[in-house]
């Protein structure tokens, strides 16, 4: 398939003409390289933190190497989890302890407490990337090589409130620091008056587009709750970038004589867990389906080029991008990349970028330019 990418009228491209811009062209190429690796270098996935340890033993160097090596474990299985799809946790693979060993690049400890037969701590443990990579691909497991920006969650009830129960239940520890980072409204002043009148129903991304991006949040996702005789049901809708399909309800049983901030607790971790396992679904990638696309870039300035290589570079699922022919104020490239084109899109979209169909092909632009049209 051909992309264009035009941020000036494209040109037919001549190959005939070739050569000589070839050359004058070449420093973009290195632009290119550092541009992906830039990219990939901003946040570590694969960096799990916050694992308790304590153990016991005749030592204190004895109880410090047992508590290291025991959450070892624990942290693998955050890990996989926070990778992987919920409905994939039963497929985990069982590590020995000495594949295990392998598999972690380093560690670091905190919140240290020892004695002379005890240590207590939390731990942080920094994976090896490809390690983790071939063993989930060896058991043909999907996963979401991505470093996760925060999905900013609005509750409503009917509209969104700072400090209702149902948006205090959204404030537990572990729904905002769970392996995908859910963020809610600053909750001042100027939310409550930019968000107090949302509906369900009608909102859209500019309307709380403000609201998301001082908690730098990408997208959005609202949850209202609607309670009933016995139960509370949960609507959730998406609002961002890229493709925002409809999402089931969740019901949550409220027993009997339940104090309504617990009930109220309950429903927001269901919420929590149906919002993750829904990102997921979009962004679990199977690194063995591969493609390429070919396309036309149309470079007015080294800015132009920069910027827009930077932007195709942050889209988590391009793995590599080479440049293919060169022509005066024009290149070709070819973009590499795992996964389905609609989650290529749905990267794309995140990066500014968009994709439009016309005369038969497809082209690429930054999102909202009038480029992405011939």
């Amino acid at each position: 398939m051909l992309l264009r990418l035009s941020l000036l009228p494209a040109r037919p491209y001549s190959p005939a003409r070739q050569q000589g811009p070839a050359i004058r062209l070449l420093p973009f190429i290195c632009v290119l390289a550092v541009g992906l690796a830039g990219a990939w270098a901003t946040e570590d996935p694969y960096t799990v933190s916050n694992i308790p340890v304590d153990a016991s033993a005749p030592s204190a160097v004895e109880a410090q190497t047992l508590a290291i090596n025991s959450g070892r474990d624990k942290a693998w299985q955050a890990l996989y989890r926070k990778l992987t799809k919920q409905q994939d946790w039963g497929h985990q693979p069982v590590l020995d302890p000495v594949t295990l060993q392998r598999m972690i690049r380093s560690y670091a400890v905190s919140k240290e407490r020892r004695s002379t037969t005890r240590f207590v701590a939390s731990m942080t443990y920094v994976f090896n990337p490809e390690a983790v990579r071939r063993v989930l691909r060896q058991a043909n497991v999907a996963f979401a090589d991505v470093a996760v920006k925060p999905l900013l969650v609005i509750p409503m009830s009917p509209g969104y409130a700072p400090h209702t129960p149902w948006t205090q239940a959204f404030a537990d520890p572990h729904i905002a620091k769970g392996g995908v980072p859910l963020v809610m409204p600053l909750g001042d002043a100027v939310d409550s008056s930019a968000l107090g009148a949302l509906q369900f129903g009608k909102a859209s991304w500019q309307d709380i587009e403000p609201a998301a991006s001082r908690v730098h949040a990408t997208e959005a996702w609202l949850a209202l709750a609607e309670p009933g005789t016995g139960h509370i049901t949960i609507k959730l809708k998406r609002l961002g970038a890229g493709a925002s399909p409809s999402i089931p309800d969740v019901n949550v049983t409220v027993p009997p004589k339940t104090p309504p901030a617990q009930a109220y607790a309950s429903a927001a971790s269901a919420a929590a867990a149906a919002i993750i396992d829904a990102w997921k679904a979009h962004s679990v990638v199977d690194f063995g389906k591969k493609a390429k696309l070919f396309a036309s870039l149309h470079v007015d300035s080294l800015e132009d080029w920069s910027e827009m290589l930077k932007r195709l570079g942050s889209a988590s699922n391009v793995t590599n991008v080479d440049v293919v022919a060169l022509d005066i104020g024009e290149a070709r490239v070819a973009i590499s990349f795992v996964g389905s084109q609609d989650q290529l899109n749905d990267q794309l979209a995140h990066a500014g970028l968009s994709l439009a169909s016309a005369g038969g092909q497809m082209w690429l632009s930054r999102a909202g330019s009038s480029a992405a049209t011939p």
